[in-house]
This record gives structure tokens, sequence and C-alpha cells, in this order.
């Protein structure tokens, strides 16, 4: 009989076999992990990947700030609210772009008027948001009851901006934007109309909670539902644009 503790009579490779088996799911755990670090370098290294992570922050912070009442949060939020605006100078190239190649090239006319609506309302907002940055850096001195009409008008095309999308995606949904039932451009465009019109009924009642006056704005409660519903578009922008099917070289 084997002495006891020796191993004697076992077989090596029934020893050698759960190491194997365990070994195993903690490559694919570093391949896996090393592949989105990769993804997350190439994100950040867009001007959408760092406009969309800051974007999340500052929500998340405007809830926190709500939720707490604490001033660290305010004072986060704050700051990120005005670096964003620096992120927006020169859009307006890329959106009069946009726009013309939705002009010249899309033929369905539901799609090119609520698109071409939803882009003109997003370069308006970008102008206007240039003058509240002037206002925040003291460039434009206004009154503190302008400088809050001038947020809130600057909002408004934020609401223009979502309405003619929100018009657009439920029709894609409903109809895969004319593909085939049941083919797999159906499903893909139904699967993007669907992530869309999620962060849209998100960020439309944010347009609207930013139209308010500054002492509604600023009550805790209104604050925290609008910091939730900014956090969960945010992370559905940050799904979308996340570089999946990027070459990646490991």
């Amino acid at each position: 009989r084997p002495r006891a503790g020796t191993g004697a009579g076992v077989p090596t490779s029934a020893c050698a076999r759960p190491a194997a088996h365990t070994a195993l799911p903690a490559m694919l755990d570093a391949h896996a992990l090393q592949r989105w670090w990769l993804q997350a370098v190439l994100f950040q290294d867009t001007l959408v990947g760092r406009d969309k992570t800051m974007r999340l922050v500052q929500y998340t912070a405007r809830c926190l700030s709500g939720l707490t009442g604490s001033e660290v949060w305010h004072e986060l939020l704050v700051k990120l609210a005005l670096a964003r605006k620096t992120l927006r100078f020169g859009r307006q190239l890329r959106w009069v772009k946009d726009m013309r190649e939705c002009l010249l090239y899309e033929k369905d006319a539901l799609n090119r008027i609520t698109t071409l609506v939803e882009q003109g309302s997003y370069i308006i907002y970008c102008c206007v948001d240039h003058a509240t940055f002037a206002q925040r850096i003291k460039l434009l001195p206004l009154a503190p009851r302008r400088s809050d009409v001038l947020d809130r008008f600057a909002e408004f095309f934020w609401l223009t901006e979502c309405i003619p999308a929100i018009v657009r995606e439920v029709r894609a949904y409903q109809t895969g934007n004319g593909a085939k039932e049941g083919s797999q451009p159906w499903l893909e465009r139904r699967a993007k109309a669907k992530l869309l019109l999620l962060k849209l009924f998100c960020d439309l009642p944010c347009s609207i909670y930013f139209m308010q006056r500054a002492s509604w704005r600023n009550r805790r409660a209104h604050k925290a539902w609008c910091g939730f519903l900014g956090v969960v578009a945010s992370a559905v922008s940050i799904h979308m644009n996340w570089p999946r099917t990027a070459a990646l070289r490991e």
C-alpha cells in the first residue's frame, strides 16, 4: 500500500490536470484585460472618447451633488462643464461636412429632414455655447440674470436636437430603415435605434432641466435625477463608440 503523503499510485497527468484547467481561464482573463486596455487607449485618443468620459464623470458628480449636498461634487461638475465647452471649439466644421453629405447622399426624405434639423441645432448650440464660455471667463460681462437666460437659450437647441432624432430612431426601430425584415442589416439597425432611443429619452428631460431657472436647477432632487439620466446617456454613448472591431496590435 502506498505510504501516506507520497502521492504514489496517482498518475502524474491526473495531478497536473487541475493546474492546467486553472491556468486556462487566467490566461483568457489576462488576454481580455489586455484587449480592453488597448481599446481604452484607442478610445481615449479620440475627441469623442475624452468628451464622453468627461460627460460621464460630470453627470455622476451632478447626481452625487444632489444626493449628498457636498460642495466637492458641485465644484467638480462646474469645472468639468467648463472644460467640456472647450472641446466644442471647431465642432461646427465637422457637422457642416456631415450636413453636406446628408444633403447629397440621403435619399429618404424623413431621414434627411430630421438629420439636418438635428445637426443644424447642434451647430447653433455650439455657437451659443461659445458665448457662454466667453461669459465664464469674464470676456463677456453679463449680470447673473442675463447669464442664466443665455444658458437656458443655448439648451433650447439641445431640445431641438433631441426631438427630430427621436422621430428618426423610432421609425428606424419600427422598419429597420427599410431593410428586409429579419435580415442582418434589419437587426443591426434596430439594435442601434434601441440604444439611441435609450440615450435620447435620457437626454430629453435633461435638456428640459437645463432650460429651467437656476434656482430650480439647483434643487438637490432635480440635480440628482438629471445627473442619473446623464450617467445613463453617457454610458450608452461610451458603449456605442467603444472601438470593439478596431485592429489592435497586442
